[in-house]
C-alpha cells in the first residue's frame, strides 16, 4: 500500500489521539509539534500501543516500545530486527536429511508425509490414538524427529527515509503523542488508561504507517530468504528486573490480584534464558491427563499452555516463532507458575518447552505439517487446548490444540482468517500432526465462520464441548459438541441452536442440537440495553471455559467491547448464561485473553480461589492472575 493513503488518515488519528489524551493531562501541552522528536519513550514501560487491546489493532506488526537495552551484547542474537514482525517469512529449510516416519493419520482421510526434525534419540513407536486412525486401518507409528525450522532470523537491514517524506511528517506528530503520552512529567500523569483505549483505535493505521517507513517489511513479504544460522543463545544472558506494574500480589480490583509473571526475561521463570521466549502472548492452558508415573524422577502429570506469537528479542524482535507450549507441574499457584526446566539431549517428554536446540523453544505447529494446499497464513494461534483419554497411546492420552490462521490483520479490533484446525499430539505436546478433516475454512456462507476461534470443555458425557467466535474482537460466542472419539472430524460436530420462529411459521425449528453449523446462533455475547447501547460483556474475544466444581458451574472468561475482563457463569454448556459480571476494568498497559487454569482451587472443588492467564500488551508477555470468587 502507498504511503498517500495512509497519510490523511493517520494525521486525523494523530489529531485524535492528541485531543482525547490532553483530557487527561495538564492543558496546554504542545503534543503536534512538527519539529518535535520522533524518539521513542525510554521510561521502562513506555509502550508501542496498547493491545488494545493486542489482536484489536493488528496485534501482528507492532509499534516499538523503548525498554532498557540488554546488559550483554550476548543477551539478543547479532541479527536481530528493527522492525517487530514480519508479514510474511521464507524459512530457509534444515539441511538435515530426516529419517523417514509414518505420521499419525485422520479419521478416514490420507494424509502426506511430513517429516520432523531429527530427536536425540529415536522415539519408540507409538500406536495410533483411535480418534486419528480411519475405520479398519493398521494403527500408524509416529515415529519423529526433532527440527529447528521454525526459529528464524533476517537478514534484511533497514533502509534510511527520505526526511522530505511527508509520511515522516505525519510520524512525527505521532511520535510525538506517543512520546508526550507515556513519558509522565509532574504534569503528566503515567500511562493514563483512556490513552489506551484511544491508541486501540489508532495502532492500526500507525502500524501500516510504520511498514511503510521500513522498507526491509517489504522486502520480508517479497520473499527475502532469511538466516537459520546462530540461533545459540547464550546461557550466562543475566534476567532483567520485573517490570514495577503490575507487582506481584499487587490488588487490581475488589476481586483479582496479580500473582506473577509467566513469560519473561525476569523472576520466576526466566524464559528467555531457558527457552528463548523474550515475550509471548495468550497462553491457553488445560490437563495433559497424563497420570503421573511414580516410578520415574518426573510427574508425568501437567498443565500445557500454548503460546502465540514469540519473540526471543526485547520489543518483539529476533527470531519469531508462531506458537510454542510451555509444561509445568507446579500446584501451588499462590506464588505462581513455574514451568518445568528445560530438557535437551534426552529424550524426556515432559521438559519445561519443546526445544529446537539448548535454551531455546521451537514452535510447535509447523508449516511443514499443515496438509497439502493449507496456507500458514501471516501466523498461527493456539486459542484452545484439551485432553481426550486414549488407550493404547504411548501415554494413555492425546492432546488437542485449536488454531486460527491469520490470514490478515486489520483496523482495530479485526483480523481475517483463512481457516481453523486442530492439531494433535500422542507424545504430550512434543510433536503435533494437523488433522485435515478438523479445518474450518472461513467463509461467508455457513456456520464455520463462528468457529475460527476456540474454547474446548469436557463435561464428562463422552462429548467435547466446542465454543467458537467469527474473526475478530466483534462477535459473540457459539457452541458445538462432538463425541470424544470424532473430535477431528467437522462433519461430526453437532450444533447448538435456541430456535427460530421462521418466517410466519416457515422453515421454523425448536432449540436443540443441529448438524448444520449455520443453525448455530449466540449463546452469549449479545448484550445491548435501553435504545442499544451495549452492557458490560457485549462482544467475546479470547474465551476460555471452565467446569468450576465450587461454584457448581459452568464458567467463562472473556474480554468485552470495553476490554473488561468479565466472567459468566451457567449450569449447563449450552446455557442459559448469566449477565457478565466485570473481575478486571482494562489496565495501563491493554490487557487481554484471560485463560482460565485447570488446577485452580475452585475448579477442583477445593477453595474459592480462580486463577487465569493474562496477557499485557505494553509487556509483551503473560500475568498469571488470581480472582477470590466470594468477592465477585
Amino acid at each position: 500500500m502507498g504511503a498517500a493513503r495512509y497519510i490523511g488518515r493517520v494525521g486525523a488519528l494523530a489529531v485524535a489521539l492528541g485531543v482525547g489524551s490532553a483530557a487527561l493531562a495538564a492543558p496546554g501541552l504542545a503534543w503536534a509539534d512538527d519539529a518535535g522528536s520522533t524518539a521513542h519513550a525510554t521510561h521502562p514501560h513506555a509502550t508501542h500501543g496498547t493491545h488494545g487491546p493486542k489482536k484489536a489493532a493488528a496485534k501482528k506488526q507492532r509499534l516499538k516500545k523503548a525498554k532498557p537495552a540488554p546488559s550483554s551484547t550476548t543477551d539478543q542474537p547479532a541479527h536481530k530486527k528493527a522492525r517487530a514482525r514480519p508479514a510474511r517469512k521464507t524459512v530457509a529449510k534444515s539441511t538435515t536429511t530426516p529419517a523417514p516416519a509414518t505420521e499419525p493419520v485422520a479419521a478416514g482421510t490420507p494424509r502426506t508425509h511430513i517429516a520432523t526434525t531429527t530427536r536425540p534419540k529415536t522415539v519408540r513407536a507409538t500406536p495410533t490414538p483411535a480418534t486419528a486412525v480411519a475405520a479398519g486401518s493398521p494403527p500408524a507409528s509416529a515415529v519423529a524427529a526433532v527440527t529447528s525450522t521454525s526459529a528464524v532470523t533476517s537478514t534484511t537491514t533497514a533502509a534510511k527515509t527520505s526526511s522530505a517524506n511527508p509520511v515522516q511528517s505525519v510520524a512525527k506528530i505521532v511520535g510525538g503523542v506517543l512520546n508526550w503520552v507515556f513519558n509522565p512529567t509532574p504534569a503528566n500523569p503515567a500511562h493514563p488508561t483512556l490513552a489506551w483505549t484511544l491508541l486501540a483505535f489508532a495502532r492500526r493505521e500507525i502500524d501500516n504507517l510504520v511498514a511503510i517507513l521500513r522498507p526491509q517489511h517489504a522486502a520480508s513479504s517479497a520473499g527475502v530468504t532469511v538466516d537459520t544460522t546462530g540461533l545459540a543463545l547464550a546461557t550466562t544472558a543475566t534476567a532483567a528486573a520485573a517490570p514495577s506494574f503490575p507487582t506481584p500480589g499487587q490488588q487490581l480490583s475488589a476481586s483479582t490480584s496479580f500473582v506473577n509473571w509467566v513469560t519473561g526475561n525476569f523472576p520466576p521463570n526466566n524464559t528467555y534464558t531457558q527457552f528463548g521466549v523474550w515475550g509471548t502472548d495468550v497462553g491457553t492452558m488445560w490437563d495433559n491427563g497424563i497420570a503421573d508415573d511414580p516410578s520415574t524422577p518426573i510427574n508425568e502429570h501437567q498443565i500445557l499452555m500454548a503460546f502465540g506469537d514469540t519473540f526471543s528479542g526485547a520489543n518483539m524482535t529476533g527470531t519469531w516463532r508462531s506458537n510454542v507450549l510451555a509444561r509445568s507441574s507446579d500446584t501451588n499457584l499462590a506464588d505462581g507458575i513455574t514451568i518445568a526446566g528445560g530438557q535437551w539431549l534426552n529424550g524426556n517428554m515432559f521438559g519445561g518447552m519443546p526445544l529446537a536446540q539448548q535454551n531455546y523453544a521451537r514452535q510447535i505447529i509447523l508449516p511443514e505439517r499443515l496438509p497439502t494446499g493449507l496456507p500458514t497464513g501471516v501466523t498461527m494461534i493456539p486459542t484452545a487446548g484439551i485432553s481426550v483419554p486414549t488407550p493404547g497411546t504411548e501415554f494413555g492420552a492425546t492432546q488437542y490444540l485449536s488454531f486460527m490462521s491469520v490470514k490478515q490483520w486489520g483496523s482495530a479490533g479485526q483480523w481475517s482468517t483463512n481457516y481453523s484446525a486442530i492439531a494433535y499430539s500422542v507424545d504430550n505436546g512434543e510433536n503435533w500432526y494437523v488433522a485435515p478433516s478438523s479445518v474450518r475454512q472461513n467463509s461467508p456462507y455457513g456456520g464455520n465462520k463462528n468457529f475460527q476461534q476456540s474454547a474446548f470443555v469436557s463435561s464428562g458425557d463422552g462429548y467435547v464441548y466446542a465454543y467458537g467466535t467469527p474473526n475478530g474482537r466483534g462477535g459473540s460466542a457459539y457452541l458445538s459438541r462432538v463425541a470424544e472419539a470424532d473430535i477431528l472430524d467437522a462433519s461430526q460436530y453437532e450444533y447448538y441452536s435456541k430456535g427460530s420462529s421462521g418466517f410466519f411459521g416457515i422453515g421454523a425449528y425448536k432449540a436443540g442440537w443441529y448438524k448444520d453449523p449455520s443453525k448455530a446462533t449466540s449463546v452469549f455475547g449479545r448484550d445491548t440495553g435501553a435504545c442499544g447501547v451495549a452492557k458490560a460483556g457485549n462482544h467475546v474475544s479470547e474465551l476460555s471455559v471452565q467446569y468450576n466444581a465450587t461454584l457448581g458451574k459452568y464458567v467463562t472468561l472473556y474480554c468485552d467491547q470495553f476490554n473488561n475482563v468479565v466472567m459468566r457463569t451457567s449450569d449447563t454448556p449450552q446455557g442459559k448464561w448469566s449477565a457478565a459480571t466485570v473481575l478486571l476494568t482494562q489496565q495501563n498497559g491493554g490487557i487481554y485473553a484471560p485463560m482460565l487454569d485447570p488446577w485452580s482451587p475452585s475448579t477442583l472443588g477445593t477453595g474459592t480461589d480462580l486463577y487465569w492467564n493474562l496477557s499485557l500488551w505494553s509487556q509483551y508477555d503473560v500475568m498469571l492472575m488470581k480472582t477470590d470468587l466470594t468477592k465477585v
